[in-house]
């Protein structure tokens, strides 16, 4: 039986919106393709333990089974828009900032 008061078992719920949902799926799916010449990824100094990359691959496979717009035919048009209307909540080029 597991004890969900037990405080080292926390969980989360995370709320996107639209346009990060579309912009988080595409980085990580860019990211974790590994048929992708040309995509430009985290390399292993990014991360401290394998089940970083097992966490991320997760998010990603829970985005593919929620989200729609990745079928559609204006995808990559949906994703500019998105990235466009989201630019301004950041305005440094790294996660540092």
């Amino acid at each position: 039986m597991t004890n969900t008061s037990d405080p080292h078992q926390d969980g989360a719920e995370i709320h996107l919106s639209p346009d990060e949902a579309v912009v988080l799926f595409e980085l990580l799916s860019r990211w974790c393709d590994s048929k992708a010449i040309h995509a430009h990824s985290p390399d292993s100094k990014c991360f401290e333990s394998t089940a970083e990359c097992a966490v991320l691959h997760n998010v990603l496979a829970s985005l593919e089974k929620q989200l729609v717009a990745p079928f559609e035919e204006d995808y990559n048009q949906m994703v500019e828009e998105a990235r466009r209307r989201l630019a301004d909540l950041w305005n440094h080029l790294t996660l540092k900032g």
